[in-house]
C-alpha cells in the first residue's frame, strides 16, 4: 500500500466531499465533523458515481437509486444497496490529505 497526496486539508469544507482519481481509482474524500474518510466513488448497486449524490448525516446517498452507505465504514445502509463500498485510510501530513491505495 502507498500513500498518495490528493489536496490541502483546507480545500475540502466540513460536511462536503470531493472526488479524486488516485492511482487510477475514483475515490471520494469526505470531511465530516468527526474526521476525514475516503470511499470508492462507484455505487455497488449499479455502477453510478456517488460524487453525484448527497451527504445525509454520515451517509452518502446515491443519486441514481437513493441507496446509501455509511461514509465512515462503507457499509450499505439503505436499499437497494447491499454490498459495502471499498474504503481507504486517510491521514493528514503537513496540512495535506493523503489516501492509502494499493499501487
Amino acid at each position: 500500500m502507498s500513500w498518495y497526496r490528493v489536496c490541502r486539508s483546507s480545500d475540502v469544507a466540513v460536511r462536503s466531499m470531493q472526488n479524486f482519481s488516485v492511482n487510477g481509482i475514483e475515490v471520494n474524500l469526505y470531511h465530516l465533523e468527526d474526521g476525514w474518510f475516503a470511499t470508492s466513488d462507484i455505487c455497488t448497486h449499479q455502477d453510478c458515481s456517488l460524487s453525484d449524490g448527497d451527504i445525509d448525516g454520515n451517509e452518502i446517498v446515491c443519486g441514481c437509486h437513493g441507496g446509501a452507505f455509511d461514509i465512515r465504514t462503507g457499509g450499505a445502509t439503505r436499499m437497494p444497496c447491499t454490498i459495502p463500498l471499498e474504503t481507504f485510510r486517510v491521514r493528514i501530513r503537513n496540512e495535506f490529505i493523503e489516501i492509502e491505495i494499493e499501487p
